[in-house]
């Protein structure tokens, strides 16, 4: 490879959050919490002598841990390869979300909530289509040659226990069949040896905008791993729903529901969990208020 470009990305993000619950049979007082963004990353990139590119990236986060790493190989008319260790799913979980701050289950309490796992954090190795496919088709599979988490594997390192399966597969699609209609799925199967009901999981979304307003509906699933005669729950069936308007320039508002089902077994241990969002945003020259 030539020589390439290094550089340094990050944010300074403050925040203040309260959790706390009150009247429930688990009552939660989580404290005030006040932090800091402690995460940047190093970056690099260059082109190969036959015109293929290259980048790779490096996180630092907390007590100078290294982790979430990639390289990526652009082939040009061939798609990507890119290799990552724990850094880049394929679940498209939240992406219907139009909260102008963040999902409501990652922003405050979010319960039990439980969705389609992945391999995210997993060493991975993954391959994307071409750009400029019909629809802006974008399609991508992933493969996880280890279940061990292992976020700071560096060359010549061995591997970690497998965390319950041998290997993992992952598929995604996203495309946009007219202006301002985008739609999605992922699918997520491990390598799961059960002989009552494998574990696999996945999620779809459609997300359209026009003028000011924006709206998104996903639905993801998770299927438990189950043997003859297990007990418990069952498959999660997770349905999310939001709307989003632009005041103006500056200021953005909006609204989400997720419900979630927990399936059990046995029917009658059902529960459903329902969390509602309301979040602003505000930007005035370079800062953000959510």
């Amino acid at each position: 490879a030539n020589a390439g470009e290094l550089s340094v990305t990050g944010s300074a993000k403050a925040t203040y959050t309260i959790l706390s619950v009150d009247g429930s049979a688990t009552d939660d007082d989580a404290g005030k919490g006040l932090g800091i963004a402690n995460e940047f990353t190093l970056g690099a990139s260059g082109e190969l002598d036959n015109g293929w590119t290259w980048s790779m990236n490096q996180d630092i986060d907390g007590a100078t841990v290294q982790d979430d790493k990639s390289i990526v190989l652009g082939m040009g008319g061939m798609g990507s390869l890119k290799i990552n260790i724990s850094d880049g799913g394929l679940q498209k979980n939240f992406s219907s979300s139009q909260s102008v701050y963040g999902t409501p289950v990652d922003n405050g309490e979010g319960g039990t909530y439980t969705d389609a796992n992945d391999t995210g954090a997993m060493n991975t190795i993954r391959y994307t289509t071409p750009s400029g496919l019909p629809l802006s088709l974008s399609a991508s599979v992933q493969y996880a040659p280890g279940t061990g988490l292992n976020a700071n594997a560096s060359s010549n390192s061995g591997g970690t226990q497998d965390a319950g399966f041998e290997d993992a597969l992952e598929y995604a699609v996203s495309l946009t069949p007219i202006e301002g209609l985008n739609i999605g799925a992922s699918y997520y199967d491990p390598d799961d040896g059960a002989v009552g009901q494998q574990e696999e999981g996945g999620a779809y979304y459609a997300t359209y905008s026009v003028g000011s307003l924006s709206f998104g509906y996903g639905k993801s699933y998770h299927a438990t791993s189950l043997d003859p005669g297990d007990t418990g729950t069952e498959a999660y069936d997770n349905t999310q729903m939001s709307v989003a308007f632009n005041v103006n320039d500056s200021l953005s508002v909006s609204y989400e529901d997720i419900e979630s089902e927990q399936q059990d077994v046995t029917a009658s241990n059902d529960v459903v969990m329902d969390v509602q969002s309301i979040q602003a945003s505000y930007t005035v020259a370079g800062m953000t208020l959510s």
